[in-house]
């Protein structure tokens, strides 16, 4: 009997977010206990008025728990300590020595702000998935779900499509872009997303044949071939400018502009029209 009672172990976690920093930790932690058999750990998360936060406090102390807390607020920080002090309840407060400590390392000055971890987290989540949008809609390889993009960016060859569109996944924007060949027809699918904000590459004739016969040399290819062929390459900008007119695209000249620049422009654009 007196076993049993020594092998039970109760967490209270306290917080004014969800409360999931501190569980991560708690679980850490017990990896280095695996012979407790009886754990209960209770979340009190999204705490925001000192007498409910007493409430958990008097419970913790009648349930001889342990309280884990993770407030940013000052004021809960040090009741709880006053609380932890007089009656002997054991308190681990993860946040406000750490943040204190930080503070006087770098005279920075903390945010103070509840969630902030989640909100960083929904913000890496976010460009996770977009980067993961933006590859598998890369060069035109797929088009179903081309609707869900943030943008859709057209452009003939040597434009700069693929770097433009990892640029912008990486700040957390879906971007699907499509090589625009003559001879290759865009399914009529992408024409009817008439909400889709389209920018289409552009450049001049000379510009991208010289971009292209540096890329044909680095792969070997002829110098005379017609991919870097200045009538073959106005052919494609002729037809680039029928597309930019048919999806209503706001058109870009990205020669000797950098990825970050015509990348600002895009993004201005998308934040002007959300």
């Amino acid at each position: 009997m007196k076993e049993q009672q020594a092998q039970q172990l109760t967490i209270y976690i306290v917080s004014d977010s969800i409360g999931e920093t501190a569980q991560r930790m708690i679980h850490a932690t017990l990896t280095q206990f695996p012979d407790l058999t009886q754990i209960e750990i209770k979340k009190f998360p999204y705490i925001k008025d000192e007498n409910e936060f007493l409430n958990v406090l008097e419970l913790a102390h009648e349930k001889n728990a342990i309280v884990v807390t993770t407030l940013v607020s000052e004021s809960f920080n040090a009741l709880g300590h006053q609380y932890a002090q007089e009656h002997q309840i054991s308190y681990i407060d993860y946040m406000s020595e750490l943040i204190t400590m930080i503070e006087q390392h770098t005279q920075s000055t903390p945010l103070m702000e509840s969630g902030a971890l989640r909100k960083m987290n929904t913000e890496y989540f976010k460009r996770i998935e977009a980067i993961e949008y933006s590859v598998k809609y890369d060069d035109g390889k797929h088009f179903t779900d081309i609707g869900e993009a943030d943008a859709l960016i057209v452009g003939v060859s040597r434009t700069s499509k693929t770097p433009l569109s990892m640029y912008l996944a990486n700040k957390g924007y879906k971007i699907a872009n499509i090589p625009l060949v003559p001879e290759v027809t865009i399914p009529e699918s992408v024409f009817q997303h008439k909400g889709l904000k389209v920018f289409g590459l552009t450049a001049s004739p000379n510009y991208i044949a010289n971009i292209r016969k540096n890329r044909a040399e680095a792969l070997g290819i002829s110098k005379t071939s017609t991919y870097n062929s200045l009538d073959r390459i106005k052919k494609e900008l002729s037809y680039a400018e029928e597309i930019f007119n048919k999806l209503n695209a706001t058109v870009i000249n990205t020669e000797y502009k950098s990825i970050e620049e015509s990348a600002f422009y895009i993004e201005k654009f998308l934040q002007q029209n959300d």
